[in-house]
């Protein structure tokens, strides 16, 4: 259980990956010694034609360039710099009233946004190809409890709304639609209302109480066709609350983004927290912070949700903008069991395939079936596994067989 609210924004030094899983061609932009400002450029990574800028969070000097492991487990080179905890920053203009959307884009690329969240049917903030709709899901921000920060929402719906709205003309989407939980109190409810107020907004109310890929219903119900793993595939950007608020802050304030919040739980810890954390923070930090680990033996590190989350081999890590939970616990031992066949893991599939079925035709090496089943419909939420009575990995064998047909 999550019972502590802490801060951790002075790090003695940031790990800063110079690329992403995407973004994964860099060109340096500083050499070891440099002094950097907060939103100084380190380096410009691309993908094809797509050009996005790394900036840094901190102002300091660059005293090395070291390979760490990033948020999917690759190695990755990081760029650090020992921090001087001036606070300067690279100098941008709050802007007020309508702003271009070339203005807005330009904004969010100078104040380093990329993607916030990155779990689930979540994307990027990319405006390389044409979107139609935008999804705002202000739910479920603490994963891997699906908690609901109802103050947050509270405290800054306002800033949620102009965020919404910067972000609509940003991607020039043509309808928005803000995902409502059914159990959601009044005062949240009304303080989600100012986000509805003349701007064209659609509620959907979901029971967050039922698993059952809320996001992928949405999102199919709208383009009326199975979807890609990436719903931008699909001219559909899905964000949370907490990513538009981000937007709003860098628009209107001209602040760079330089920190975020994050889940760090698990029985490795004497207490579990949500944190406040500056970006490129090494998690050991956190772990000293938190009180060091409990025992000094092996322990699962799991950054994201339970779903659809990655396994990590180590701590020697950063914080980085995606990063929205880290679990750290005792390896759980289940003992897998037999297929009962009783079609849970059907029943549930957002897609509509038959995850078990397509289990049964890969085991058997029957390709044929295989294909029949559309197993490329498959998005990976992770729904399947979840729902297993056997305790069996049944996406593992799902993504099997994908890519036995590609």
């Amino acid at each position: 259980m999550i019972t502590k609210q802490r801060e951790y924004l002075s790090p003695k030094q940031v790990w800063l990956p110079l690329v992403t899983k995407r973004y994964n061609i860099a060109i340096k932009q500083v050499k070891i010694n440099d002094r950097v400002q907060i939103g100084d450029v380190l380096s410009r990574q691309y993908a094809g034609k797509q050009m996005r800028p790394v900036v840094s969070t901190v102002s300091g000097k660059i005293v090395d360039f070291q390979m760490k492991i990033d948020r999917y487990n690759q190695l990755t080179e990081n760029v650090i710099i020992e921090t001087d905890n001036t606070g300067n920053s690279v100098a941008l203009s709050p802007l007020q009233g309508n702003i271009s959307t070339s203005i807005i884009r330009q904004r969010l690329i100078d104040c380093g946004i990329n993607q916030l969240d990155a779990d689930g049917m979540y994307t990027e903030i990319s405006f390389d190809r044409p979107i139609s709709y935008l999804i705002v899901n202000p739910i479920f921000i603490h994963e891997p409890f699906m908690s609901i920060d109802y103050e947050y929402i509270r405290d800054h719906a306002n800033d949620i709304s102009d965020g919404i709205k910067l972000l609509k003309q940003a991607c020039r989407a043509k309808k928005v639609i803000l995902v409502i939980d059914k159990y959601m109190d009044k005062e949240t409810i009304d303080a989600l209302g100012v986000v509805t107020i003349n701007q064209g907004i659609e509620l959907i109310t979901i029971n967050k109480k039922h698993v059952r890929g809320w996001e992928y219903e949405i999102a199919k119900k709208l383009v009326k066709r199975p979807l890609h793993k990436d719903l931008l595939e699909d001219g559909i950007m899905y964000v949370s609350s907490e990513t538009c608020k981000t937007i709003h802050d860098a628009v209107r304030k001209g602040l760079v983004l330089t920190h975020r919040f994050i889940a760090v739980t698990g029985d490795a810890f004497p207490i579990n927290a949500i944190y406040k954390v500056r970006i490129g923070t090494p998690f050991k930090d956190i772990v000293d912070d938190i009180g060091g680990y409990l025992e000094t033996k092996a322990y699962n590190i799991h950054l994201g949700n339970f779903l659809t989350g990655t396994q990590v081999n180590n701590d020697e890590f950063s914080i980085t903008q995606n990063i929205t939970s880290i679990h750290v616990s005792t390896p759980l031992e289940l003992t897998e069991e037999v297929c009962i066949k009783c079609g849970e893991c059907n029943d549930i599939c957002p897609s509509g395939i038959l995850p078990q079925n397509i289990m049964d035709a890969e085991i058997r090496n029957n390709n044929y079936r295989i294909i029949q089943m559309h197993v490329n419909e498959c998005v990976e939420c992770g729904l399947c596994s979840y729902v297993c009575p056997s305790k069996i990995n049944v996406m593992e064998w799902v993504r099997r067989a994908k890519r036995r047909i590609r």
